[in-house]
């Protein structure tokens, strides 16, 4: 098939989560045989290759303003995807999906959207691309949505049906470590600065915990400024703590590989790659039982759900996935649960099934 992925790359959360799946679905589909081309957008850069001869065209990003430049790179769009042959074209921004949906008029051509959060109508309701998304809910071919939470939100609250387009993980990459820590570790790995994720509620459970496990300690991973959940804990708590660098993404899977358990006591979540990746590394979870984090963990078995406004639920949950991390098979176990988000064997199958209107 030949297949369009297009994207403008602007609002921070997104951009990193869209450039990473745009990557890793074009370069899988592209090693499947599949002729991928990419449109996004950017200050500059001219038409390039980038692995597995995937072909990249940057339509030079001309607005500073994030909805000024969403709505031009959309309008632009409209030349290249008259002008080239695709089969199916998979969008991740609604200004870009109307563009992919009106050029497709009276073509044999797949329209494919990509919701990355959860369609909840208020979210919508004032932003300045409100009238795209209800457009794309309303005529794309393929509304797509990364868990059956928001499946469930997109048919409550729009009364379409959607299709299940979860997120994946280079099992290649992630895998288990060669050893783990000495001491019991607990990973936390996510924006420290934002409340959501739940690096302060962690904090706050620590002191249980530490009653438990007096020689544990935790990793703190991500963006953020961390001094400030660090000055509010007690000072044992501050003593167990590590805050890693930033580093090498590619130096995550080791991290995960070396905890015994990753902490996510997050909500709002429409995927939980933080929780797929430390599985596939073998590592179990203490996850919320928020948002599309409980389809991942098999409570008991791959992990351990807490109430993540509970501290005393998290603080339970960790050391349940301590026990687990102890367990023989545990790392075997993890790992299987979430080899079907393989990017190459899982996901990418997937797509076509969906790109040819399976």
């Amino acid at each position: 098939m030949r297949l369009a992925l297009t994207h403008a790359y602007t609002w921070p959360d997104v951009r990193r989560g869209a450039e990473r799946y745009v990557h890793e679905v074009s370069n899988a589909l592209a090693a499947r045989g599949h002729k991928v081309t990419v449109l996004t957008s950017g200050w500059d850069g001219p038409p390039s290759d980038h692995g597995n001869g995937v072909r990249v065209i940057r339509l030079p990003r001309r607005h500073e303003y994030e909805p000024q430049h969403e709505h031009d790179f959309g309008h632009r769009l409209l030349w290249p995807l008259f002008r080239h042959r695709f089969d199916a074209v998979h969008a991740f921004g609604p200004a870009d999906a109307r563009s992919v949906i009106r050029t497709a008029k009276g073509r044999s051509r797949r329209t494919v959207y990509m919701n990355l959060g959860i369609p909840y109508r208020w979210f919508w309701e004032d932003r300045h691309d409100a009238e795209f998304h209800d457009f794309v809910v309303r005529e794309v071919d393929v509304y797509g949505c990364m868990s059956r939470c928001a499946l469930d939100v997109l048919a409550e609250e729009y009364g379409r049906p959607g299709t299940l387009m979860p997120g994946g993980v280079n099992t290649e990459e992630f895998r288990p470590a060669p050893e783990r820590e000495r001491r019991p570790t607990v990973l936390f790995s996510g924006a420290l600065d934002q409340a959501r994720k739940g690096a302060a509620t962690l904090l706050r459970a620590l002191p249980s915990v530490l009653r438990s496990v007096p020689d544990l300690q935790v990793w703190l991973s991500g963006p953020g400024d961390p001094a400030p959940l660090l000055s509010a804990a007690p000072a044992a708590v501050r003593s167990s703590v590590e805050v890693l660098p930033l580093g090498d993404p590619k130096g995550q899977a080791e991290r995960y590989g070396r905890a015994w358990v990753t902490a996510l006591p997050s909500k709002w979540e429409s995927f939980g790659m933080v929780v797929v990746e430390a599985l596939a590394c073998g590592t179990p979870v203490a996850a919320g039982n928020h948002g599309a984090l409980p389809e991942l963990v098999q409570p008991g078995v791959t992990g351990t759900l807490c109430d993540p406004d509970d501290v005393n639920s998290v603080a339970a949950s960790v050391l349940g996935a301590l026990e687990l991390a102890s367990r023989p098979g545990i790392a075997d176990a993890c790992r299987t649960s979430v080899l079907r988000f393989d990017w190459q064997r899982g996901i990418a199958p997937d797509l076509e099934r969906i790109y040819a209107g399976g």
